[in-house]
């Protein structure tokens, strides 16, 4: 071989060394910086240990079809199911709303849209008496569902379109519907439609303090406002799990105390914390993982429309255009969006940003103009409540609206406002003149809108009653092509953002929740309940 050839393939050889030297390279600078996502199934996961969560609050009850609050609903979710429910797991985005089987294995529409029949899967109670283990029937789901539909809130509502519930045979429900009805298989799987044993709708458990259900874990015991203990379903019906042998729920309503106990190991859930108390927690523990997801609902400023001046649409418009909305949630939050009548973790059924962004403008000189011919040029005095039991960051944004708001010239006096009176009594009753809060997480399109805004919405907790309003949202229920129902929910939050303008929507921030490293196959879902801790285990 020539030397110009040896010198040409000594080239080739080392340019292939190279390529292969590049390519190792690159390949272990990517195992270096790509670390494991909060949740990502690592090996096989363990059974055994105890998860404890801290809470700011307690409900006043535990009674799932009583009480719509919060508390009560995510403590329900370790303890019972519900026909259908909403999927998780790896690939399941926080937000996603995919109806899948629950109790009922599987289920069948009519053609028509009004029968739906749905077939029981083998499932037993707790072993607690009365029920002491026995198998879950097509009576229960009747006594349920007949329960619910005989006590007045939010859950009747859901069912107002029921006609009939029937046990066909002892594994087999059938729902009648008075009409075709497009959010019915979302409220079967919304996270009020636990399903409760027969005995329990008789009277025979104190559904107040006590819960029996078919989920991962049974209640032990429950001491209000200290804790509440659950250990282990061992005939739970998906086979293998729960993994882990016991959950503690703790009251701790300081936020301090919560971070304190979740740096030193003694907490593995606290919720989500604000941008400053993240930083400072992960300069002590640099390996905790950070859950980033658009939260399930949203801040809303609201008014007593019964009570001058909020009856008038141009103090409404006033008061809107007065919040710095965008400049709030970075400040208090992070990061965020403006909101809207429909929260934006539904997907596209919420307005675009941009078009929420343009009906709801901060523009503070504007707001002045509209008070001033509203009749109020000097502004005028109120007050505002709002609850500390959500956390601090609330409180926060009230403290905000109320500086936005002094700016127009309307002097807010604030009033903090204990949880379960803030909830079942002042906010429910209309007891106010302003309120700042969070909403529900609402799951359907129905929810965000004819629960809070028709004259007859179980959740118009503000005086509203628009003739033309309660017919638009009549009519959207009971349209069956989503493409076609969509177009009349946009067109639905258009009129109220630009006639009716309560209650404001403020911010839907994007929520970061810490996560020790150990925490295995951790799904949470934007509803209510832990009964996602079914999966959860312990890598320790």
């Amino acid at each position: 071989m020539d030397k110009k050839l040896k010198s040409i393939v000594s080239l080739l050889i080392l340019g292939l060394l190279l390529l292969v030297i590049s390519a190792c390279s690159s390949d272990t600078t990517k195992n270096e910086t790509t670390t494991e996502s909060p949740g990502t199934e690592s090996s096989e996961p363990k059974s055994g240990g105890s998860y404890t969560i801290l809470s700011a609050a307690d409900p006043d009850m535990l009674d799932p079809h009583k009480q719509s609050s919060i508390y009560t609903h995510m403590m329900a979710g370790l303890v019972y199911n519900k026909l259908v429910s909403y999927e998780t797991g790896p690939g399941v985005d926080y937000t996603d709303y995919n109806v899948v089987p629950d109790l009922a294995e599987r289920w069948e529409i009519s053609e028509d849209g009004k029968v739906y029949k749905f077939y029981l899967r083998e499932a037993y109670w707790h072993d607690k008496e009365p029920v002491n283990g026995r198998q879950v029937t097509s009576e229960d789901v009747v006594a349920t569902m007949e329960r619910i539909i005989n006590l007045p809130g939010h859950q009747a509502a859901m069912l107002s379109e029921v006609e009939s519930v029937v046990a066909e045979d002892p594994q087999t429900v059938v729902f009648t519907l008075k009409q075709p009805f497009a959010p019915f298989l979302n409220f079967m799987a919304n996270h009020f439609m636990w399903i409760l044993p027969k005995e329990a709708v008789d009277g025979e458990v104190d559904l107040a303090t006590d819960a029996i259900g078919t989920g991962p874990f049974v209640l032990e015991e429950w001491e209000d406002n200290v804790q509440a203990t659950y250990t282990k379903n061992p005939k739970y019906y998906e086979e293998g799990k729960p993994y882990l042998d016991e959950v503690i729920y703790k009251v701790v309503p300081d936020q301090g105390s919560r971070i304190a106990a979740f740096r030193t190991g003694q907490a593995d859930s606290i919720g989500a914390l604000s941008p400053e108390q993240l930083t400072q927690l992960q300069k002590t523990n640099s390996d905790v993982e950070i859950f980033e997801a658009l939260f399930a609902t949203q801040e809303q400023l609201y008014m007593n429309m019964e009570r001058e001046p909020f009856n008038d649409i141009k103090v409404r418009k006033a008061i809107s255009m007065a919040v710095d909305r965008q400049s709030m949630v970075e400040a208090i939050y992070g990061g965020g969006e403006t909101s809207g009548p429909v929260n934006p973790s539904l997907g596209d059924w919420a307005l675009s940003l941009e078009e929420r962004e343009a009906l709801l403008p901060y523009n503070p000189e504007e707001a002045k103009k509209l008070l001033a011919e509203a009749g109020y040029p000097n502004g005028f005095d109120t007050t505002m409540i709002v609850t500390n039991g959500y956390g601090e960051q609330l409180v926060r944004v009230a403290q905000w609206v109320a500086e936005d708001l002094r700016n127009i010239g309307i002097n807010v006096e604030m009033e903090i406002v204990e949880y379960a009176t803030y909830f079942s009594e002042r906010w429910p009753n209309v007891d106010y003149d302003m309120g700042v809060g969070y909403q529900t997480y609402f799951q359907e399109p129905d929810e965000w809108l004819r629960t809070q805004l028709h004259t007859n919405g179980s959740r118009n907790w503000y005086n509203i009653s628009d003739p033309e309003l309660d017919k638009m949202l009549d009519e959207q229920r009971l349209i069956l092509d989503v493409e076609e129902r969509k177009e009349y929910v946009y067109e639905i939050q258009r009129y109220v953002l630009e006639n009716l303008v309560n209650p404001v929507p403020l911010s839907t921030y994007y929520t970061k929740t810490p996560r020790h490293a150990y925490i295995k196959d951790s799904y949470p879902h934007a509803s209510y309940g832990y009964g996602y801790l079914k999966d959860v285990w312990l890598d320790k």
